[in-house]
């Protein structure tokens, strides 16, 4: 769960980024700059230290991140080190790119089958779970035999189980509690 803290700091970039009118690049560049930091640990740990002092941090932040990202990107890590509030670094990131799929109505799907889908049905999924949320979908699928058959879709925090798996535990607890009978 994203912080309040991070989360006023996202929202600010966000502010300015939509101000000047370049939150795609400044998305692609946190996209980028979030992934190495979720790619190489060390990374993330440099964030999170409290040893290592604002100076040293800001110049390994230049090094590492001065040519891939504009001006205003690196501003605000100056900021964030200088505040000493770089350990929300990655919270922050990653609540940005969820802020501006959230103001384009834009919400995540991931999907779980028992069986790969082809692309037709991929699209059919992808219609229904829209018509559903009245939202844009960015779906990821996944491939997992425990569920047996059907699918398990996540949409933010709702869960829409649709497996056999699941089916079999509800017909499981209607025996038990005697809804079912067998004649």
């Amino acid at each position: 769960m994203i912080s309040k803290a991070a989360r006023r700091y996202s929202s600010a970039l966000y502010s300015i980024a939509e101000e000047r009118g370049n939150v795609e690049q400044i998305s692609k560049e946190i996209a980028r700059s979030l992934e190495m930091i979720n790619t190489y640990r060390e990374l993330e740990l440099f964030f999170e230290s409290p040893v290592i002092s604002k100076s040293k941090k800001l110049a390994a932040v230049k090094e590492i991140f001065g040519s891939d990202v504009s001006e205003l990107v690196m501003t605000f890590l100056n900021i964030i080190i200088g505040r000493r509030r770089e350990s929300l670094v990655k919270d922050i990131f990653t609540d940005f790119l969820n802020l501006k799929k959230e103001k384009q109505g834009i919400v995540d799907v991931h999907v779980r089958t028992s069986v790969e889908l082809n692309d037709q049905e991929k699209e059919n999924m992808k219609k229904s779970i829209e018509a559903f949320t009245k939202l844009k979908s960015d779906m990821k699928f996944e491939l997992d035999n425990s569920i047996i058959g059907g699918f398990v879709a996540t949409i933010s925090d709702t869960v829409l189980d649709a497996s056999i798996k699941r089916q079999l535990e509800i017909l499981r607890e209607r025996f038990r509690t005697g809804d079912i009978s067998l004649n």
